[in-house]
This record gives C-alpha cells, sequence and structure tokens, in this order.
C-alpha cells in the first residue's frame, strides 16, 4: 500500500483556481476494487488486494498484477475523460453516471449525489445519462438529442438485417431505443437484466492500448483499420464470424466517430484467470 502514499503536492488550476484532485478510489460494479492516482512521473493504480480473483478494471490490466503505472492516463480510465483536462477532477465529477460498470469517488469527499430524474437540455449532438425513477440510484438510462434518432433507425435496420436472431452482443440497445419528443432515450447496455454480472464495458481504442488521436489515426487508414477490428473480433469474440459480418456494416460508423466499439466482458468463476468476452457493443457517440 505504498503506493497510495505518492500524493504530491501540486500548483492551483490557473483555470479554477481548485487544487487538483490526485487520488480517487475506483469502483466495479458499485464493488471497491482499487485506487487510480497522479504523481510527478505519471498515473498509477493499485488494485484494493492481492487477490487475482477480484474484479477486473480492464482486460490490459488484469489483478494477477497489483501495482500499474504509466506517464499517460490509462485508456480504460481516459475514454471517460476529454483530453487537455484535469482527467481525476473531471472522472470524480461523473458523479458515477459514466457508461460501463466503473465508477470513481474522491476519498477525501466521498459523497456521490443523486443524479437527476429528467434529462437536461440538450443540443444537437449532446448525450445525457439519467436515472429511471424508482429504479437504481445511478445512471441506467442514456439520453440523446432527438438528432440521433435517424442514426438509431439505421442500427435498428443493420442489426435485424445481420442479426435476425439476435445472438449478438451488438445493437441490443438499439432495439429498445425510444423517440421521446426532444430525445431519443435507451438502456444502458451494461445494464440489461441477463448481464447481472458484467464485469466491463471497454472501449476497442482502450483494449488497444491506443489514445484516442491514435484510434482517429488508425481509422483513417480503412484497410488496416478493417483488418485490426475483424482481428479484436477473432482474438477475443467466441461468435467471431457473426462479429466480423456485424462489423462489415458498422465500420463506417465507427471510422466516422458516430459509433464506439466496446468489448463487453463478464465475471467468471474464480478457478479462471481472465474475463469471459461477451462480444462488441457499439454505443452512439
Amino acid at each position: 500500500m505504498a503506493h497510495l502514499e505518492q500524493r504530491t503536492t501540486t500548483l492551483s488550476n490557473p483555470v479554477s483556481g481548485t487544487t487538483p484532485i490526485q487520488l480517487l478510489q475506483v469502483f466495479n460494479s458499485g464493488k471497491p476494487c482499487g485506487w487510480l492516482g497522479h504523481a510527478s512521473n505519471g498515473f498509477w493504480f493499485h488494485y484494493s488486494s492481492n487477490s487475482p480473483q477480484q474484479q477486473w478494471v480492464s482486460l490490459l490490466m488484469p489483478p494477477s498484477t497489483n501495482f500499474y503505472q504509466q506517464a499517460e492516463l490509462f485508456p480504460v480510465f481516459a475514454q471517460h475523460a476529454s483530453l487537455h483536462a484535469d482527467h481525476l477532477t473531471q472522472l470524480q465529477q461523473l458523479n458515477g453516471q459514466q457508461l460501463g460498470s466503473l465508477s470513481f469517488a474522491n476519498p477525501d469527499n466521498p459523497v456521490v449525489k443523486p443524479p437527476l430524474r429528467t434529462p437536461p437540455p440538450l443540443t444537437p449532438g449532446q448525450r445525457a445519462l439519467i436515472a429511471i425513477q424508482g429504479r437504481k440510484p445511478f445512471a441506467d438510462t442514456l439520453v440523446h438529442h432527438a438528432s440521433c434518432w435517424p442514426l438509431i433507425q439505421t442500427l435498428q435496420h443493420i442489426k435485424k438485417q445481420a442479426d435476425p436472431n439476435n445472438r449478438l452482443q451488438g445493437l441490443r440497445w438499439a432495439l429498445r431505443a425510444q423517440h421521446i419528443g426532444e430525445w431519443v432515450q435507451h438502456p444502458r447496455p451494461d445494464m440489461d437484466n441477463y448481464l447481472q454480472q458484467l464485469y466491463g464495458l471497454e472501449a476497442v481504442h482502450a483494449v488497444l492500448n491506443l489514445n484516442q488521436q491514435q484510434f482517429t489515426a488508425l481509422a483513417e487508414n480503412r484497410t488496416k483499420f478493417v483488418q485490426v477490428l475483424h482481428e479484436v473480433a477473432r482474438t477475443y469474440c467466441k461468435n467471431f464470424i457473426a462479429e466480423i459480418e456485424l462489423l462489415q456494416h458498422l465500420q463506417p460508423f465507427i471510422a466516422q466517430g458516430q459509433l464506439q466499439a466496446c468489448l463487453v466482458y463478464q465475471q467468471r468463476p474464480a478457478r479462471v484467470s481472465q474475463p469471459l468476452v461477451l462480444g462488441f457493443e457499439y454505443i452512439p457517440i
């Protein structure tokens, strides 16, 4: 636990005048799993115990190694934060509303405020996360501006065409999406009832250990990009032939940044050392 003492004295944020957060407690599916910190030499993550059976935060960060450190924010966390921002403060401000099973809290002020029950006003391209009244006390619904509806209708058609028996994980949320007045809402993919043992929802660029800029550069090379996506499917997915067929239809939307491709993985018995990958999920950005 000596690594937890790596908090450093920091200068005030020149924009806000507040001291940036240097340490966050990380939760997976609501259960404490470790600490994420920022030191003078970069970022570090420390699992809460030495047990290899504890929950993973990332396919690339198994708990068989207890401590990770690198100069840039780990991709599994960076996918929830904007570029050129005070990353840990931004993650803490998500208030448990981020997509996927990970949530964060400031150990010095761990109170998580309940999210809004109705979406705020949305501008074209905007997305919010809300909790459904009477359900779980954290965001379990994605809400988009109404301009997203034509895209979701297109995705519904692709899902029915490429996966008529609805066997694949990808785009199941689209079949349940609703157009309600000024916004479009659908359940968070990782909150479906049949996925109660979900471990993680990890963006493909995080699985490849790429930052968003590197992933964008990869997507510009269409031939290589398709090859990489297909190889990810073959490496991780059980039904990779069906996954690749669906990927063929969705690749243009992923390359253009309209969809984020993620790998969904869940808990396995303690005797098994790695998560079970359920397949791809695709989420409108």
